[in-house]
This record gives structure tokens, sequence and C-alpha cells, in this order.
């Protein structure tokens, strides 16, 4: 009878279901066509609206106007054209939808614009009569059938824009004369119908909505029933094998309070039935599984699962745990509201023990297997030693899979180790296995790909109780990086980062090495390069640096593999030659000079040549002081030095101003005038011989220091910023430096440094003043000053040179010396007219 009944339910729901469906599909359908005739409705009550606006607009445009504009000479300067004009500017302020209002005729078939509604400063304006030739044949159109049209929407990038057509007519003989256009915005012009179609949707909506609403209450009370008749059905069911059951079963009510168990569930508790109702679940739930049972619960009573199943201690009398599998599910009684729960609880303590121990043993395995750089093995104590177990690191350590070595199926371990270290291996397993000690070795292996890895092996013997040797176990680890990070390290240590040589440490460490008696004779073969200060202060650190390492390329390729080649100084470098005699050490001597030669003669600029000098000692006795055997080298060596610097800094010196004039065409004519000027200021003054040569040598080589300077700034025509003036007003200081590191030319260098200090202090670099200034730097300023103003330049022309004494003048005592202004420009100038 309760099938039946359920069964009739059951039909009733799903006729309901299917009539709310029907219901929804009508809603839908209809209300798109309500949706849609509510937009043709209203867009064409919009366009009917705009061509009435704009027919009204033409009814209003004077045909006198326009007739007297059309017969009129061409202009747009007239009466009529200005009233014509006026008219659709106020049309168009007193339509805000409209965004431009013109006037055009026809023309031989093409269209004419006469006038818009834009004024004349905009850059939409068109001016009078304006051919429009992309004009479709839409706009020829009312002058066809004499009918108001809409034609677009037409898009651009202020927006999207229909036009409206009204054609304006002679009164009498009904001829389309002209055609008004009216430019409307299409979002204002369809605001309305957007604004209907919205109420619309609302209400079609709202219609909708009401329809899900109802079937949603319908599909809800239909599983209602369903389940209330399932519970009352079943429930025989449950209390046939409630009692039977053998796994504990029990009933509680919002996880707090027991309702029932049965005899299995109290068993695995250790309580009675009347201790465990007055008792809560979470009461016998171990703390640390609180938070997931709760968790599971909280989704369970939220309907977000019907039933879950979880692992959990559970907390007997005694205080001692066990372990239980749980299965919660949720049941509805039929003669109470509340919500309760069916519990099944299992025993499953002794597999929870065992899997446990069971992971602790497999956890402590693949961390350390994990963790190992390299791998573990287990082989037999044989030549090929046979692997029998290898863990997964073997792949990355040796580029075989484990199973490849295992049993030799592939290949033998012993065949990846390098031939040189097998025998050494075999022997210290031997050792260690008699001792019974641990086995550590380090050596180098062979990969599938072909590369070599360091590793280092640890390993003991496997002894059974008759300690006879069952394997080896061990692992072997990958230490190639570490090999060499510290080959890096010994390197860097050991070496000059420049260069490559052996640094002094090394040469240190090698002579003490070295300083034996089955070494002698020992030569030691010491050189310095010459000029390098000089390179360094002219062309920059990179030009020595670079100085410094084809010299240590010259000197490395002429030594032998035995020797030791040490960059023992800046620009020192020194030989340590074993078993070699003087004779022999002075052969190599002579093969660096030459190689230097070779090399020389190879390079053009005279700056990058390599001069050096070589001192050589050589330690035949084992009583003699090897320190006093480099003594001997360096006395040697600087002999040489004082016979061959002196040249040497003239062969860059040379080079130097090779390298000056070419950087500006105008810097060796303008040192020659300068020396001249100069030396008849010189004369003037009555300068002693000495100082009138240092006085034309500072004229030639006071710009000296712009050879550091970029070209760009040196030859810039226009004036030059903050950034290159700074740039600029260094030179003085380089030619300091550079003519400082020459003994030939110090006598010039302050002059050089001083020759753009002015007379007030107000100069660079020092800002010396007055009698503070050299004497020849204030005549070179003068001299200077009266060249550069009457010689062109590259952003100036010259001046000329009355304009240019009467320059100097002014400038007396702020710029220049009065003294040396005065006989300048009262003696010198008066010589250079008459040579004139």
């Amino acid at each position: 009878m309760n099938r039946q009944i359920h069964a009739q339910i059951i039909r009733t729901s799903i006729n309901l279901k299917k009539l709310l469906v029907y219901l929804i599909f009508a809603c839908i359908v209809l209300g798109a066509i309500y949706i849609f005739a509510t937009w043709k409705i209203y867009v064409q009550n919009s366009e009917e609206k705009v061509k009435v606006l704009a027919e009204a607009a033409a009814a209003f445009v004077s045909r006198d106007s326009l007739s007297q504009l059309q017969s009129e000479a061409r202009h747009s300067e007239t009466y009529a054209y200005e009233q014509l004009k006026n008219s659709l500017l106020l049309f168009k302020q007193q339509n805000i939808e409209v965004n431009t209002a013109y006037l055009y005729t026809q023309w031989d078939g093409q269209i004419q614009l006469v006038l818009d509604s834009e004024q004349f400063f905009s850059e939409d304006y068109s001016p009078f009569e304006q051919l429009y030739e992309q004009a479709g044949s839409e706009l020829l159109q009312p002058f066809i059938d004499g009918k108001t049209r809409l034609v677009g929407p037409i898009t651009d990038s202020k927006g999207t824009w229909i036009n409206t057509l009204a054609p304006i007519k002679d009164v009498f003989t009904g001829e389309v004369k002209a055609v008004l256009g009216v430019s409307y915005s299409a979002l204002l012009a369809n605001k309305e119908s957007v604004k209907h179609v919205r109420h619309a949707i609302i209400v079609v909506l709202s219609v909708l909505m009401l329809l899900l609403v109802l079937y949603h209450i319908v599909l809800k009370n239909e599983t209602l029933k369903s389940l209330k008749f399932k519970l009352k059905e079943s429930e025989a069911l449950y209390r046939a094998v409630f009692d039977n059951a053998s796994v504990g079963i029990a009933v509680l009510r919002n996880y707090e309070m027991f309702v029932e168990m049965n005899n299995m569930f109290t068993k695995i508790m250790g309580r009675s039935k009347e201790e465990m109702k007055g008792m809560s679940w979470l009461s016998l739930t171990a703390p640390d599984d609180w938070a997931a049972d709760m968790e599971m619960f909280s989704r369970l009573k939220a309907g977000e699962i019907k039933d879950y199943s979880m692992e959990k201690r559970i907390v007997k009398p005694d205080g001692s745990t066990i372990w239980v599998n749980m299965d919660i599910t949720v049941l509805q009684q039929s003669d109470r509201s509340d919500l309760t729960h069916l519990c099944l609880v299992q025993d499953i303590n002794d597999r929870k023990l065992t899997e446990q121990a069971l992971r602790e043993s497999e956890r402590s395995k693949s961390v350390l297997l994990s963790h190992l750089p390299g791998m573990a093995y287990r082989c037999c104590y044989d030549k090929n030693w046979t692997m029998e177990f290898l863990s997964d690191g073997c792949l990355e350590l040796t580029g075989y899979n484990p199973e490849s070595l295992i049993n030799n199926k592939e290949i033998a371990y012993s065949e990846l180790i390098l031939p040189e270290y097998r025998d050494p291996i075999w022997q210290e397993w031997k050792r260690v296995l008699a001792l019974r000690e641990q086995f550590k070795y380090e050596y180098e292996i062979v990969t599938a790909q072909g590369e070599k890895k360091w590793v280092w092996e640890i390993g003991q013997g496997i002894f059974d109780e008759n300690e006879s040797l069952i394997s080896l176990e061990g692992i072997v680890i990958d230490i190639t990086q570490s090999k060499r990070n510290q080959m890096q390290i010994q390197y860097l240590n050991d070496h000059d980062v420049m260069t490559g040589l052996y640094n002094r440490i090394y040469y240190e460490k090698a002579k003490n090495e070295l300083d034996k008696e089955e070494y002698l004779p020992l030569s030691v073969i010491i050189s310095d390069i010459n000029g390098v200060r000089l390179v360094n202060d002219a062309f920059g650190y990179h030009e020595g640096d670079r100085l410094i390492m084809e010299t240590a390329k010259i000197i490395q390729a002429c030594c032998r593999d035995k020797d030791i080649v040490a960059r023992t100084g800046g620009d020192e470098f020194t030989i340590l030659m074993p078993n070699t005699s003087r004779e022999q050490a002075y052969q190599f001597v002579e093969k660096i000079t030459q190689a230097c030669e070779d090399y020389n003669n190879r390079t053009a600029d005279k700056a990058n040549s390599i001069s050096l000098s070589i001192g050589l000692g050589t330690k035949q006795y084992s009583i003699e002081n090897i320190r006093m055997i480099e003594r001997e080298a360096e006395e040697y060596m600087y002999k040489h030095k004082l016979l061959e610097q002196e040249s040497h800094h003239s062969a860059i010196l040379s080079s130097i101003m090779a390298t000056m004039y070419a950087k500006s065409q105008e810097t060796k004519e303008h040192a020659n005038r300068l020396a001249t000027l100069s030396k008849m200021i010189g004369e003037e003054l009555n300068l002693q011989q000495k100082s009138m040569d240092e006085l034309e040598l500072f004229a030639m080589l006071h710009d000296i220091g712009k050879i550091g300077i970029d070209d760009r700034i040196l030859n810039k025509p226009g004036k030059l910023n903050d950034k290159e003036w700074i740039a600029m007003k260094k030179h003085s200081e380089m030619g300091y430096r550079i003519t400082m590191s020459s003994p030939e030319l110090q006598s010039i260098a302050y002059y050089i440094l001083s020759h753009h200090e002015r007379w007030d202090g107000k100069g660079y670099p020092q800002g010396l003043k007055g009698e503070e200034i050299p004497l020849l730097s204030r005549i070179l300023a003068v001299a200077d000053a009266y060249d550069a103003m009457t010689e062109d330049r590259i952003y100036r022309k010259a001046m000329r040179r009355d304009q240019a004494i009467e320059e100097i003048k002014k400038n007396a005592g702020t710029q220049f010396d009065p003294c040396i202004v005065e006989i300048f420009t009262e003696k010198v100038y008066d010589k250079l007219c008459s040579k004139k």
C-alpha cells in the first residue's frame, strides 16, 4: 500500500515538473518576442521623430537665400551664405542630439557641399562648394525620388552616427534644389528605445524567476518525500542487522549523545552501554584527531557530504588508545525531527601498528636515499664489483639505469672506474676487509655520456654469523663540483687573474721547492716592462693592462713546461728554470728579446710596443743563497732598464703626439703657432736660453693631456655642456701625469698643469692667483688666447686681429697677467703686423 501511495506521489510530482518546464520555455520564447517587438516599435518611433525633425528643419530653410547663394558668384562671404550658416548653427544648438547639419547640392552627378553647421575654426568644417568625391549613391537618392531617408549607422573615431537626408524642393516646381543632412548620435537617438527594452527585459526576467523558484520548490518537496519513504522502508532492515553485526554500530544525536549501540561497539570501546550513554563522542576521541573529525562532521552537518569515513584513535578507560576505522552516515528518524548519525567502527589497531612500523622503516630509507648525492649499493666482492642492488641515484650519477649494472647486465661497475684507480681500489678493499674497517676512497668514473666525475665511496663488508663475507654495502657520492671548486680555489690562489701566470705566492712556494740540489743549476730570470706607467697615464689603464697581458703571452710562449713563469709585480715577471745553466738561461733571454722585437715589428703604433729590461742569475752550488741569486738578476735588470728606458719613453711620447695630432686637425698647427708667439714674448722678457727651450717644448706639448679626452668632445661643433666641460678641464691634469712619467719632460710638467690658471684665481685645476702661476704658463695663456681668437674653429669663424687684441686688453688683470698683456699688445703685436 505504501509503495502505491509513493508511486502516485512520484507521478504527480513528475507531471507538475513537466508543467513548470513548459511554462518556463513559453516564458522565454514569449519574452524574447516581447523584447524584440518593443525594440522595433521604439526604434521606428525614433526614426520617425528624426525624419520629422529633419523635414521641419528643411522646411524652414530659406529657398530665396538658397537660390540667391546658387545664383551669385561662387563666394562664401555673402549675406545668403551667412543667413543659411546661422540657421544651421542655431538648429544644432537647439538640438543636443544633432552632431552636425549640412546642405549639399548635386553638380554634374557629384555631391557639392554648400555649407555646414561647423565653426570656421573647427577641424570638421567643410569649405564652401567642396566636392565630396567619396559620396555614395545614398546621398544622390533624395534628388531622384524626393523622399526623406535615413543613412547609417556610420561609425568613426568619434562615435556612431545616423544621417537623415531631407530634400529641399522648389515651392512652385517641386524640383529638389538641395538636401539638408542631419547627423545624429545613434546612442542618443536610440536612448528611448533602450530604456523601454530594459523595462521589457525586467518584466520577462521577473516572470521567469518566479517560475524557476516554483520549479525549485517542487524539486525540493519531491526529494524530501522520497527520503522520508526510503527511511521508513530501511528502518526494518536496520533493526534486523543492528544487533547482530560483526562491526561496532552506534547511533548518535548531534555527535554528542549516544542513542543506541550494539555489543561489538561497546566491546571495542571497552565500556558498558550505561557508561557510553553518559559520554559524548569527542570525549572518546584522541585529542590529536579532534580537528580532522570535527572538520568532516561540520561538512556532513552542512550538507556538503552525505557520509564520510576516517581512521582515528579511541581513548580506552585505562588511557591507552587504539586505532579504529569509522564510517559516519546521516539517519532521518521517523518519530522525531532530530538529525541523527549512524556510526560504524572496526578495530584496526594491529594493522595500524604494523603499517606504522613499515612506514617508519621506509621513511628512513627513503630519506637517506633521496638526500644522497649519489647512489647506495650492495655488490659482490669480485673484481667486476657485480652489483646486486643500486638506488635510483645510479642514473644521475653514472648515466646508466640501475638495471643495466645489476648482475653486469649491460656493463660492470668496474668498467666505469678509470683504469689507474682499479687496482688501488681493490688493494684498499683487501686491507679494510682484513681489518674490519670502513672503506673510504676518492676516484674518478666515466659516465655513459663519456663525462668524467669524481666520486667518494664509503662502504663496509657484510659478514654472517660465521664471519664469512656475504657482500659489500655502501654509498658512492658525486663530489665533482666539490673537486672543481677546490681546483678553482687552488687555481685562484696560485695564479694571477689578469695574465693567467703564477702569482707571487706560488712563486715563493715553488722557489722553496726547487731550491734543492736535484734541480741545480737553478736559473732565475727577472724582467720588467719599460714605460707601463707612461702608457697608463697617456692611454688609460686598460692599455697598460693589455701591454702586460701581451708581454705575459710572449714570455709564456718562450718558456718550457717545467719552467715556473710568475707575475711577481705590477709590470715584473720572474722565471724559475730548474736544471738550467747560465748559458742556457741566456739563450732564453735572447729568445724572449727576439720575440718582443718580432711583436713590435708587427705593431704599427709605437705606444703599443713592448720593451723589456731583463736580468739573469744562476745558482750553481747548494751553498749559494737563492735570494742572492734573485738580487743578482734584479741588479742586472736595473742596469739594462737605465740604458733602455729613455729611448723607449721617447718612442712612446712620439706615438702619443701622433695620436693627439690625429684627434684634431688643427692641433699640430696650433702648437707651432703657439711656440712662435711664446718665444716672441720670451725674447721681449729676455728669458735665458734654458727657459726659452722649455717654453718652446711647453708650447708644443701643452695640450698633450687631450689624448685622454673623447673625440666627440674635442671636435664638438657647438658649446660644451656642463658634463663635457668637466671632462675637458681634466686634460691639464692628464698632461701633467704624462709628462711626469718621462724624465726628459718633467721640467715642463708643472707648466702644463697650470696653463689654464687665471690671474684672478678663477682658473683650474688649482685656482692659482697672480704670480703663483708659473711665468711660462702666464705667457702661454696670452699666446693661446690670441691664437684661438684669430683662427677659425669648428663652431665659429676667426675674429679680426685688432678685435682679438682689444679682447685680450679687456681681460688684463682678470684672466691674463697685465705685464704680459702689455708686452704682447705693444711690442709683439707690432712685430706680427710688420711681418704680415
